[in-house]
């Protein structure tokens, strides 16, 4: 106990030294737990790691952009092994214009229910979807994004198609994650009517009796389309997913070389600060030294005392991502207003952080204690001006549905940042703390001064 006193009163000695480094650990730290949570939001949206509904995915072999014949549903529903069908196209409609953008899908209402039955809709409404031929079926989050309710009629224009049908919002549904609930069906016929009946369908998706007839339904249902003008593809919901993912490129790659550079970075900067602070110290090992302190226990000292900085500021950056986009996502759509809660919140860290800058020297003259009056209110305003940005730009791509419409900090990540924080700690002061430990009190005396 004693000693983890001595490591906290080291690490506090110069509180300016101490908190802007806690701070440039924190910064970092909130970057890494960003990118992880990118990462992370972007496969799970792609469906690595999600739950297996018994659920196959047809679509053209050539892309998955290229529509098939409506024809085909009924030689696929006859395939053994095939319970349930649902054909589903991509429309690509814009709700007023090209900024409110969310996924829409013209599907077959028959059997919607018992291909996706992880989705909760209140049977009254469903029965009003399925016979209303303009009726839409609506995720509650992005019945909220756009403070929708029933009964509201809705045009989507669709660049693709260029034709705007209007909607009556008929049901609702909620799902087990935010990410499923913003999106936005309606009846395939009503789709095929205003086009002139091309008979085209994007995909199907089909839920199948058992896991194990996974493979066999799909090697069928490929084979009995092979060789013709528009062969299939059949894969899992998850891979159909990972495969949106794969045209992003190697993101995964991309964003741990970036977190990479980012640790590298803030190695070097806490490696530079605890080498200063070793070094100054010198004289002080010398006394330790002469009071009975053996070399390991000196190291010991040195070595906590940048691990505790580090530490706090690997707490204070992962658990302010995982908070403040948790802030985010609970606010944006019901209590807008309170961004500037989150925007006042960076204003302080900026404005603090610029005041312990001039900590040194606000015991001068008058006019450097103004400019750090003034240096810290800019601080204040720029961090404030910041915070509002990003709070409005973060809380519109999660509501904007997509890959990042489940962003959050897993708790691994946070796991992560403070073992990133520890690490720094213990690799940037090693190796002073060595050489300081391994001084002789008569070297190290000559520091005196």
């Amino acid at each position: 106990m004693k000693l983890a006193r001595l490591m906290w009163k080291n690490a506090v000695r110069n509180p300016r030294r101490s908190i802007l480094t806690i701070l440039s650990i924190a910064v970092s730290m909130f970057l890494i737990a960003t990118l992880e949570a990118v990462l992370a939001s972007i496969y799970r949206a792609g469906g690595e790691g999600g739950t297996p509904h018994l659920r196959v995915i047809v679509h053209r072999a050539t892309s998955i952009t290229q529509p098939m014949p409506e024809a085909y549903g009924r030689r696929i529903a006859a395939v053994p092994g095939v319970k349930y069908l649902v054909s589903q196209t991509w429309f690509g409609g814009q709700y007023i214009d090209a900024s409110n953008f969310f996924a829409n899908f013209a599907v077959d209402v028959d059997q919607f229910d018992k291909v996706f039955d992880e989705l909760h809709i209140p049977p009254d409404q469903f029965a009003m979807w399925k016979n209303e031929r303009i009726a839409a079926l609506v995720g509650r989050k992005l019945m909220e994004t756009y403070h929708w309710k029933l009964g509201d009629r809705v045009t989507l224009k669709s660049p693709i198609y260029g034709i705007n049908p209007e909607f009556v919002i008929r049901a609702v549904y909620t799902a087990p994650e935010d990410s499923q609930e913003r999106t936005f069906y309606f009846h395939y016929d009503y789709f095929d009517e205003l086009q002139g009946r091309p008979g085209q369908v994007g995909a199907y998706t089909i839920k199948v009796d058992s896991a194990e007839d996974v493979p066999k339904v799909s090697d069928a249902i490929d084979a009995l389309f092979r060789n013709t003008s528009a062969e299939t593809k059949t894969e899992t919901e998850q891979a159909f997913g990972l495969s949106f993912v794969s045209m992003l490129g190697n993101v995964k790659l991309l964003l741990t070389a970036i977190s990479a550079a980012v640790v590298f970075t803030i190695l070097l900067v806490s490696g530079n600060t605890m080498a200063m602070s070793i070094r100054e110290r010198t004289s002080e090992v010398a006394v330790l030294k002469t009071l009975g302190f053996r070399r390991n226990l000196i190291l010991l000292l040195l070595v906590g005392e940048s691990v505790v900085i580090s530490l706090i500021g690997g707490i204070l950056g992962g658990l302010g991502a995982k908070l403040g986009y948790a802030f985010i996502h609970a606010t944006f759509n019901k209590a807008k207003f309170l961004g500037a809660v989150y925007a006042l919140g960076a204003g302080l860290v900026v404005g603090y952080g610029i005041w312990m800058l001039f900590a040194a020297t606000s015991a001068g003259r008058r006019w450097v204690k103004a400019i750090r009056y003034v240096a810290t209110g800019i601080g204040f305003l720029i961090g404030f001006a910041v915070g509002i940005v990003f709070y409005m730009g973060v809380g519109g791509v999660m509501n904007t549905g997509g890959f990042l419409s489940d962003f959050s900090v897993p708790l691994r990540t946070l796991w992560l940042c403070f073992g990133i924080a520890a690490l720094v700690g213990i690799v940037s002061a090693v190796f002073p703390a060595l050489r300081a430990s391994r001084t002789s009190i008569a070297e190290a005396l000559r520091y005196v001064g």
